[in-house]
C-alpha cells in the first residue's frame, strides 16, 4: 500500500506540474497530457478506496497512462512535435488536400514546426509546385541545419527549376561541412556534367573517391565524364573499374566495347559486345548487335553481319534508323529488315544514350580519318 500511495503522490505531482503549464504557456498539447493523467488518477483512488492490490497487467496499464506516455509527450514536445500536430496529420489519412490544409494549419500554430514544414515541402514537390517546394524546404534547412538528405532535396528541385548556379552554391557549401557525404558529391558532379562543366564534374568525383571507395556509380560517373572530354584512356579505365563492381550493369560493357572500337582493338571490343547481348535491358542488347554487325563487316564476314544487324532491328526497331545514316552498311542494306514498332524494355537514360551516340560518333570518325590515311598512302606509294 505504501508503494501505491508513494505512486499516487508522483502521478498528481505530474498532473500539477502539467496544468501549471497549460495555465502558463496556455498550449493545448497539455490538454491530452491532463485527459490521460486524469484517467489514471481515477483508477488509481479507486483502488486505493477500495484497498484492492492491483495485478502486474493493471499496475503496468496505469504507470503507462499516467508516467510512461505523459513522458513521452513531454520528450515529443522537447523535439518540436506536438500532439495536435500529430493527430492533424494523422487525420488526413490518404487525402493530399486534406493534407495540405492541415500542414498550413498546423504552420500557422507552430511556425517553427519542423515536421510539418518538411511534410509540406514534400506535398509541393510531388505535386508539382516546384517553387513552394524550393520556399519550404529553404524553411527546413533554417530549422534544422544538419538535414543533409533536405540539402539534395532542395539542389534537385533548384536543378530541376534551371536555378543551377544555387544548386552547385548549396551543394558545395554542404560538402564544406560534411566532405564525406557521398549522396551530395554525386548529385554536384551529376549537375555540373548535365551543365557540360566536365572537368569541375571530376574533381568533385574525385574528392568523393577519397571517402568513397568502391561505387559503381561514382565509376560510372567518371567513365561518362571522361568520355565527354574525348579522354578515352581515361574513360575506358573507370567504365573497367564499375564492370567489376557491377557486371551486371550493361551499359558499362557496351561503353567499353565502344572504346575499344575507337582505339580499333576489335577482338577485346567484341568481348564486351557478347556479354552486351545477354543483357536485360533491350537497347544495350540492341546496340551490343548493332557492334557486332559492325565488327563482322570489318572481318569480311558479310553474313554474320547481316544476322547480328537483323537481331538489332528485331529487338530494337528504332535502331534501323542508325544503322541507314551509316556508311559502314551501306553494302548490306538491302538485306536488312525493317520491323514495326514495339515497346521496348530499356533503363537507359537520355544521358546514357547521349553517351552511345557519342562514342559512336567518335568511332565513325577514327574509321574515316584512317581510311583517308590509307587512301594517302596509296596515292603516295604511285
Amino acid at each position: 500500500m505504501i508503494q501505491i500511495i508513494i505512486y499516487s503522490v508522483l502521478i498528481i505531482g505530474i498532473f500539477v506540474y502539467t496544468f501549471i503549464r497549460l495555465i502558463k504557456e496556455n498550449n493545448a498539447n497539455y490538454v491530452y497530457i491532463l485527459g490521460i493523467e486524469f484517467i489514471g488518477i481515477i483508477i488509481d483512488f479507486i483502488l486505493i478506496l477500495n484497498r484492492i492490490a492491483p495485478n502486474v497487467i493493471a499496475l503496468s496499464f496505469i504507470y503507462l497512462i499516467t508516467i510512461i506516455i505523459p513522458i513521452i509527450l513531454f520528450i515529443l514536445e522537447n523535439k518540436g512535435l506536438n500532439i495536435d500536430e500529430l493527430i492533424n496529420i494523422a487525420k488526413a489519412g490518404k487525402n493530399k488536400e486534406k493534407l495540405k490544409k492541415n500542414l498550413l494549419k498546423n504552420i500557422e500554430k507552430y511556425p517553427s514546426s519542423y515536421l510539418s514544414h518538411k511534410m509540406l515541402a514534400k506535398y509541393y514537390e510531388e505535386n508539382g509546385e516546384k517553387e513552394n517546394a524550393e520556399d519550404e524546404y529553404l524553411e527546413v534547412i533554417s530549422l534544422k541545419p544538419k538535414d543533409y538528405e533536405t540539402y539534395c532535396k532542395l539542389a534537385n528541385i533548384f536543378h530541376e527549376n534551371k536555378k543551377e548556379n544555387d544548386a552547385i552554391k548549396l551543394l558545395q557549401d554542404l560538402l564544406a561541412q560534411k566532405p564525406e557525404y557521398y549522396k551530395a558529391s554525386i548529385l554536384l558532379g551529376n549537375i555540373l556534367y548535365d551543365t557540360e562543366q566536365f572537368k569541375e564534374a571530376i574533381l568533385v568525383y574525385n574528392e568523393a573517391i577519397r571517402y568513397s571507395l568502391a561505387q559503381y556509380d561514382l565509376y560510372y560517373a567518371l567513365g561518362m565524364t571522361y568520355t565527354r572530354l574525348n579522354d578515352f584512356q581515361n574513360a575506358r579505365e573507370y567504365y573497367l573499374k564499375a564492370s567489376k563492381i557491377n557486371s551486371l550493369r550493361d551499359i558499362s560493357n557496351l561503353n567499353l566495347g565502344q572504346i575499344y572500337l575507337i582505339f580499333r582493338e576489335y577482338d577485346e571490343a567484341e568481348k564486351y559486345f557478347y556479354e552486351g547481348i545477354n543483357s536485360d535491358d533491350e537497347k544495350v542488347q540492341a546496340n551490343s548487335y548493332l557492334y557486332l554487325a559492325k565488327i563482322r563487316l570489318l572481318k569480311n564476314d558479310t553474313e554474320k553481319a547481316i544476322i547480328y544487324a537483323n537481331m538489332a532491328i528485331e529487338t530494337y526497331p528504332d535502331i534501323v534508323r542508325k544503322i541507314e545514316n551509316d556508311y559502314a552498311f551501306a553494302t548490306i542494306l538491302g538485306k536488312i529488315k525493317r520491323q514495326g514498332q514495339k515497346e521496348v524494355k530499356t533503363k537507359v537514360n537520355g544521358k546514357e544514350e547521349k553517351i552511345i551516340e557519342h562514342l559512336g560518333k567518335t568511332y565513325n570518325v577514327v574509321e574515316k580519318l584512317a581510311d583517308d590515311m590509307q587512301v594517302e598512302d596509296i596515292e603516295k606509294e604511285r
